[in-house]
């Protein structure tokens, strides 16, 4: 870590292997900052058709995006893909048998397959507007779940050996969570999470070793605000995001965030 930071960030360093440096940490937002993010999410997200149910778009977003990552790979040749097969193998009459041109005929060991499976590439297409509404809707819905964060510099003392541990990242969520009154009994690593932050805080996070930290946690997503889809939003049991990553995320039209 030494290697990435600037001598000047160095302040104190004992036998301890206690480092002190100006470090940013993920808190729970202040009052203003919640208010921001309900006001900024209550004006900018709805749209006039928000009071219609908007649920069979949802729907319909979730099942083309899971079927754009659908991986149907199997293959099998056919019978003009088989090697071999190009000599004739008796003559056409005279021999009482049924006529045939090739070996790797279905008919066959070792020849083609009638019918079999081949790669399929989907090509779901979802119009933007309705793409738009769908995703408009679905953070609606999960506003009661919307966590406001924000990242707090202060100079603090921290283990050397627990930067970038697992257990740094889970106390740093534990805490946030525990500030909203909430209750994880399953525990952290068995909670579906999303962290929605910005480009510059992405990289806050990195100087700190939090992404790092959070890696082996498989049901915690870190995201960029233009990178957050619709099945995360709907599988998230809670969203943390940040003021200005709110901001950004409801800054453009929603329908940019097509289906890729």
């Amino acid at each position: 870590i030494l290697f990435h930071m600037r001598h000047s960030e160095v302040i104190n360093m004992n036998m301890n292997k206690n480092i002190t440096f100006p470090n940013y940490s993920i808190i729970a937002a202040s009052q203003i900052e919640k208010e921001f993010i309900e006001r900024r999410l209550e004006d900018r997200l709805k749209s006039p058709h928000s009071t219609k149910n908007n649920d069979y778009l949802i729907h319909k977003a979730f099942s083309l995006y899971r079927k754009l990552r659908w991986a149907k790979n199997a293959s099998t040749k056919t019978k003009s893909e088989v090697r071999g097969g190009g000599k004739k193998p008796g003559p056409q009459k005279g021999r009482g048998r049924a006529r045939v041109g090739s070996l790797r005929s279905p008919l066959f060991r070792g020849g083609g397959v009638c019918f079999g499976p081949k790669p399929i590439a989907y090509r779901a297409k979802l119009n933007h507007s309705e793409y738009d509404r769908a995703f408009r809707s679905a953070i609606i819905k999960k506003q009661k779940k919307i966590l406001p964060i924000s990242l707090d510099q202060n100079t603090k003392t921290i283990d050397n050996n627990s930067l970038g541990k697992t257990k740094y990242g889970k106390e740093i969520i534990f805490n946030i969570l525990k500030s909203y009154n909430i209750e994880i009994s399953k525990g952290i690593e068995n909670e579906h999470i999303t962290i929605v932050v910005t480009k510059e805080e992405f990289n806050l996070l990195e100087k700190i070793n939090f992404v790092q930290s959070v890696k082996n946690l498989t049901k915690l997503n870190l995201r960029l605000e233009n990178e957050l889809k619709i099945d995360e939003v709907l599988k998230s049991k809670f969203i943390l995001i940040t003021v200005p990553a709110a901001h950004n995320l409801t800054n453009n039209d929603m329908s940019w965030r097509q289906l890729t």
